[in-house]
């Protein structure tokens, strides 16, 4: 009898430590979600103790929300790319992430260590562009979207913007005097693109390459090519900022460029080339193609401000130097551009007026459609300096 009154005691001594550890569990619960009904429907599911990690984790981490009101583009757009969807940009000392979504990260000096914002690695890269959705990018009804005639602008700051009046304001690019006018150089010179026909490479990170005749090191070399058959001299910077470590890569850069301008103070335009990066959560790869030039990507300039507390006076120069050749370019070839994007980052632009970051096609364009939307680019630009209106990119 004493033996059966120990084992209901010890049951009963049990049973209590299970009540006040799930008592212990709901008031965490409830003061982490900070709902009482779903906090309730949670606790039932710990009956299941194989249950229980799983359900805090998902308390704690949230899920995604749906019923939006967006397509399902616009929802691709807003969750893959931060440069368009107005989250912080992916941090770039997360080790052994791979090449984040999208390929431009913040100034090193402007991230927040405690931004939370996941990064996304790319698929792997594919031998071929079958699968890949081609989009032409423009300016969506979202009313971060300023436009007015050719120029449209992603708004990601709290300025308001007078483009026309920005357009006006845009300095004078001139070709004319000894030395260098123009600097190209790639924070990011490993990005490639999807590998296809001969333009094969050994990849060095996912979609990334030290085969600087398929990464942007080449993009780079088709504009200067351009720039100097117009007669304007050029500068192409073709160190690998980004490798071996992906770490620090804009660091590295301001330090090559301010080594730059310190040697040449004749440089007027310095244009820092990367390509973007658009993935579904599917594995959708997705490229954007100009619908005015056949097999031509997209260009877009991402362009930054003083709006994230740095210290930043060129910026509204830079940006209407930048709107002044978004319009020149649609002037010639509709929708080769995509609308410039307005961050409250730098990307090293405060070192000089006359500092554009320019983002030629995504990981899912080939190299061959990049290279052609480069050189019109490079065209129209090297046509602002010089006046000139012939020639061929």
């Amino acid at each position: 009898m004493r033996k059966k009154r120990t084992t209901r005691g010890l049951l009963r001594g049990l049973r209590l430590a299970v009540a006040t550890l799930v008592a212990g569990l709901a008031a965490w619960l409830l003061w982490l979600v900070g709902d009482p009904g779903a906090a309730l429907g949670d606790l039932l599911r710990l009956a299941d103790s194989a249950q229980v990690a799983t359900t805090l984790l998902a308390a704690e981490l949230g899920a995604p929300q749906q019923g939006d009101g967006l397509s399902g583009w616009d929802r691709l757009v807003l969750a893959q790319s931060s440069l368009l969807g107005g989250v912080a940009a992916p941090r770039e000392d997360a080790p052994g992430r791979g090449d984040p979504t999208p390929s431009i990260p913040l100034d090193p000096e402007e991230l927040d260590p405690d931004d939370g914002e996941e990064e996304h690695n790319l698929p792997l890269t594919t031998t071929a562009p079958e699968g890949i959705v081609a989009k032409t990018m423009v300016a969506g009804s979202s009313a971060k979207y300023v436009t007015s005639g050719n120029l449209s602008v992603y708004n990601h700051t709290d300025y308001t913007l007078d483009l026309d009046g920005l357009r006006a304001a845009a300095p004078a690019l001139s070709a004319q005097g000894e030395g260098p006018k123009v600097l190209i150089y790639h924070s990011h010179a490993t990005e490639a693109y999807t590998m296809d026909g001969e333009d094969v490479y050994e990849e060095s990170d996912s979609y990334r390459t030290l085969d600087t005749e398929r990464n942007m090191v080449r993009v780079g070399e088709e504009m200067a090519a351009v720039f100097r058959a117009a007669g304007v001299e050029v500068i192409h910077d073709t160190t690998l900022y980004d490798y071996p470590s992906y770490n620090e890569a804009y660091k590295r850069s301001l330090e090559g460029v301010t080594a730059a301008l310190k040697e040449h103070p004749s440089i007027v335009l310095l244009l820092d080339v990367h390509r973007d990066a658009l993935v579904a959560s599917d594995g959708t790869i997705y490229k954007v193609v100009a619908g005015s030039v056949d097999d031509c990507a997209q260009v877009m300039m991402v362009m930054g401000s003083d709006g994230g507390g740095q210290v930043h006076p060129n910026w509204k120069v830079n940006l209407s130097l930048a709107l002044e050749i978004q319009d020149a370019l649609a002037s010639k070839w509709a929708t080769l551009a995509r609308p410039v994007v307005l961050r409250g980052s730098r990307f090293n632009q405060h070192l000089s007026t006359g500092t554009l970051l320019v983002e030629v096609g995504t990981h899912g364009n080939t190299l061959q459609e990049a290279i052609t939307a480069a050189r019109l680019y490079a065209r129209t630009v090297a046509e602002l300096m010089t006046e000139e209106t012939e020639g061929t990119p």
